[in-house]
């Protein structure tokens, strides 16, 4: 087991309720992140969803308690997960397929060299959907400008700039987009595209520190 995962193993519960997952900006990561799953399950009937990292179980309790076949699936057992188990020997503890898995601000917990690893497994849970966020190594400044034209949209565009200046490393993080030339976001990409199909990417507008992708599983891997 790297050190990565070893520390994720023996983090207590009480780490996922700290201060900071009370910060505004965490919280709204967190609805961005129930609707971004809400608006590709929608159409499906019954979608068997599985989170990888469950954290502070803020989005499977919401989903669970909704009536959605939700699936929690982490390293930590102090977060009593349905299923225990590393992503990096997700598809060999997973018994059914899923029609979306959700890795959302997790896989930056590991070393870069095991991101790909970490895919191809999920590629081989997934029937269809794989979400994931990761965070940039910016900082970031600028506006966040609200619309709300009633009966027709409501939506949100902001206009920033964004800098390394004396960033650090998130807390437990090894890596990030742009943290080096390793983790660039071209070349990421060009690792998740081995397995799927970018379907959406952005930035959460409500955390611009937040970078999520929608990708939809290959035909053929």
């Amino acid at each position: 087991m790297d050190k990565g995962q070893e520390r994720e193993e023996k983090l207590s519960k009480n780490e996922y309720f700290n201060e900071s997952y009370f910060d505004k900006y965490q919280l709204f990561s967190l609805s961005e992140q129930i609707n971004l799953i809400y608006r590709y399950s929608k159409k499906m009937t019954n979608p068997k969803i599985i989170e990888v990292g469950k954290g502070n179980g803020f989005v499977s309790d919401f989903f669970k308690k909704a009536g959605y076949n939700f699936l929690t699936f982490d390293i930590n057992k102090n977060l009593e997960p349905d299923v225990l188990g590393s992503v990096l020997e997700f598809s060999d503890l997973i018994i059914s397929q899923a029609d979306i898995v959700v890795a959302c601000e997790i896989l930056e917990h590991l070393p870069f060299e095991m991101f790909e690893k970490s895919l191809e497994q999920i590629a081989k849970v997934t029937n269809q959907y794989l979400i994931i966020t990761l965070p940039e190594f910016k900082k970031f400044f600028g506006l966040n400008i609200q619309f709300n034209l009633p009966k027709i949209a409501r939506f949100s565009v902001p206009i920033y700039m964004k800098y390394t200046g004396n960033k650090n490393l998130g807390s437990g993080h090894f890596w990030e987009i742009d943290y080096d030339k390793h983790t660039r976001r071209k070349h990421i990409e060009s690792i998740i595209k081995k397995y799927f199909t970018i379907v959406d990417s952005g930035k959460f507008h409500t955390n611009l520190y937040h970078n999520y992708y929608v990708l939809k599983k290959r035909s053929v891997l």
